[in-house]
């Protein structure tokens, strides 16, 4: 055990390790670049933004669509039982966009 280890893993790290073993690699992917730039909160404008570029970009259809709100629902819940509650934002907002997409932007 080295001296960084003392206190154990951060909740970044356990909710990390979580989503990985989880199959959650693109929510453990979001989380730390979430980190590396603060943890920046999204605007509305910003959301309905990234649900034109999922329209545009993937066309997404209701089924995937709702198979990505999932994930991300259960990333917020693994966040939150971690106490993570920067990572819950961020997985917050990726239901958000999700809800948007499909409400607004699924035929």
């Amino acid at each position: 055990m080295g001296i960084f280890n003392i206190f154990g893993k951060s909740a970044l790290q356990k909710v990390v390790d979580e989503l990985n073993e989880n199959n959650l690699d693109t929510m453990a992917r979001l989380l730390i670049e979430a980190k590396s730039i603060g943890y920046p909160s999204i605007s509305e404008q910003s959301k309905r933004m990234e649900c034109e570029g999922l329209k545009k970009n993937f066309n997404l259809k209701k089924g995937p669509a709702n198979e990505s709100l999932n994930r991300f629902m259960w990333a917020k819940d693994i966040c939150e039982k971690h106490n993570f509650s920067n990572g819950a934002k961020v997985m917050q907002t990726y239901v958000d966009v999700y809800n948007i997409y499909l409400k607004d932007f699924c035929e």
